[in-house]
C-alpha cells in the first residue's frame, strides 16, 4: 500500500501523532477551505483542500511531513471543470483506491454524504462495470430516403462510418448524391462532398438542381420551362444545404490536410454528413516501414474518430481492384467490402457499408454486406436498382438475394 503524507494540522494536532501511525478511513481531498469545513461539519474530519494552481504533484509535496499517514481510501471531489488534476491525484496517490464525485455548490449535504460513502470508480470511462456505464437510453435511428430499403428495415445511426465500395462507372457517386440530397430533406443534415474527380459548376451544380427541382435540367430548352425565380429558390437550398471540398491548386491534400479542412466545415458551416469521393485522390503519405494495409487502418480510424468526435456520418467511397472485381464476381455473383483496394479495413471497421456494381446494359446491385447492429439497423441486404438517366437518380425496383440466384444466400 503506497504512503502518502498530509499535513498534520489538518487532522489533528502534531503532538497527538506518533510516526508510522495508520488512519484505516477515508481522506477527502477538495478544493478550497471552505470545502473542507463543510466536508467535516458532516463528521468527516479527514479532509484536505489542494492548492488548484500548483498542480497534483506539487500539491502533494506541499502537505508532505514527516509524521507518516497511510489511508485506506482516498475520496477526491474537485468540480468537474478541473479533471485532469484529479487524475494525476489518483495516479500518484494510488488509483485503485481512489474514488471521485464532480463538486457543485448546488450539491445538498445528504447528496455529499452519499457521494462520499460511494464515489465513482476511477477510469470507468476505460474500465467500468455495468453499473458504472451510464443508460445512454434508446437510440436514434433515422430513414434513408430510399423507401424500398427503408420498407425492408435499413436505418442509420450516429456516428456511423460508410464505405461505398464500387467499380468506376458502377454508380455508386449517383448512389450517394441521392442519398445526401434524401438525408438533407427528410434530417436537415447539411453535407461536405468533395470534388476531385469533377467540378462543382457546371456537374454538381446541374445534378443537385435536377434533385431538388424534381425535374430536368439538361439543355437549353428544359432551363426554359423554369422561371428565375424557381432557380434562385432552389439555389438557395442548394447554398443551405451543401458545402464543398476543393483541392486547392499546388497544395497536398493528406490525411492532416483534409481533417483539418473537415473539421473546419462541421464547426464553421454545420456539416453532419461527410461523402469522400473517391478516396483514391487523396495524397495518401505511408510512413517509412508502414504497410498500405496499416496505413488504410490508421486513414480509417482517423475518419472514424472524427466522426465519434462530431456526431457525423463520415461516407468514403472507394474502388476495388478490378482483377478481384471480375474474380468475385464470376465465382460468386457477389461484390463484399473485403472486395475494396488495399485493405480489409474496410469491411472490418465499417459500421455500415454498401457494394455497388453492374454488368453491362444490366441494374446496378446495391448490396448492403454490413449493419453493425442489426436491431437497430436491419438486417443485409440486395438491391436492384434501375437509373432513369434523365434525372440520374436511381429507382429501387427489387430487393432480395434471390436476384442472384437460388444458389446465393
Amino acid at each position: 500500500m503506497m504512503n502518502v503524507h498530509f499535513m498534520a494540522k489538518d487532522f489533528a494536532p502534531a503532538e497527538q501523532i506518533e510516526p508510522g501511525f495508520r488512519v484505516d478511513a477515508t481522506l477527502v481531498l477538495v478544493a478550497h477551505p471552505s470545502h473542507v469545513d463543510r466536508v467535516k461539519a458532516l463528521g468527516h474530519k479527514h479532509c484536505a483542500a489542494i492548492d488548484l494552481k500548483r498542480g497534483a504533484e506539487q500539491a502533494l509535496r506541499d502537505n508532505i511531513v514527516k509524521t507518516e499517514w497511510s489511508f485506506e481510501r482516498f475520496v477526491i471531489a474537485l468540480p468537474k471543470q478541473i479533471a485532469r488534476l484529479r487524475e494525476d491525484l489518483a495516479a500518484r496517490l494510488g488509483d485503485d483506491r481512489c474514488g471521485w464525485f464532480d463538486w457543485s455548490n448546488e450539491l445538498s449535504d445528504a447528496d455529499i454524504e452519499r457521494l462520499i460513502a460511494r464515489p465513482v470508480p476511477m477510469w470507468t470511462d476505460e474500465v467500468a462495470t455495468m453499473r458504472d456505464i451510464p443508460d445512454p437510453g434508446p437510440e436514434e435511428t433515422y430513414r434513408s430516403g430510399f423507401e424500398a430499403l427503408d420498407r425492408h428495415g435499413f436505418r442509420i445511426t450516429l456516428p456511423a462510418f460508410m464505405p461505398i465500395i464500387g467499380p468506376y462507372g458502377s454508380g455508386k457517386s449517383v448512389f450517394l448524391r441521392q442519398l445526401l440530397i434524401n438525408l438533407w430533406r427528410l434530417h436537415g443534415w447539411k453535407f461536405l462532398l468533395t470534388s476531385f474527380e469533377e467540378k462543382v459548376k457546371p456537374r454538381y451544380e446541374r445534378d443537385l438542381r435536377r434533385h431538388f427541382l424534381g425535374r430536368p435540367l439538361v439543355d437549353a430548352q428544359e432551363r426554359a420551362t423554369y422561371t428565375e425565380e424557381e432557380l434562385r429558390e432552389v439555389d438557395d437550398e442548394i447554398a443551405a444545404s451543401a458545402v464543398f471540398l476543393r483541392r486547392k491548386r499546388n497544395a497536398t491534400l493528406d490525411l492532416e490536410r483534409l481533417l483539418n479542412r473537415i473539421e473546419y466545415a462541421v464547426r464553421a458551416h454545420g456539416v453532419r454528413v461527410v461523402a469522400i469521393d473517391p478516396v483514391n485522390e487523396i495524397e495518401h503519405q505511408i510512413g517509412k516501414g508502414e504497410s498500405k494495409t496499416d496505413y488504410m487502418g490508421r486513414f480509417i480510424m482517423a475518419l472514424k474518430s472524427l466522426a465519434d468526435d462530431y456526431g457525423l456520418l463520415m461516407i468514403v467511397c472507394a474502388h476495388p481492384p478490378k482483377d478481384g472485381v471480375e474474380k468475385r464476381l464470376s465465382k460468386t455473383g457477389l461484390l463484399t467490402l473485403n472486395d475494396g483496394a488495399d485493405t480489409a479495413h474496410w469491411g472490418n471497421k465499417a459500421d455500415i457499408g454498401f457494394c455497388v456494381w453492374r454488368n453491362i446494359d444490366s441494374p446496378t446491385l446495391l448490396h448492403a454486406d454490413k449493419l453493425k447492429d442489426h436491431e437497430t439497423m436491419g438486417k443485409p441486404f440486395l438491391a436492384e436498382m434501375r437509373l432513369d438517366a434523365v434525372m440520374n437518380q436511381f429507382h429501387i425496383t427489387r430487393m432480395g438475394f434471390d436476384i442472384l440466384g437460388d444458389d446465393i444466400e
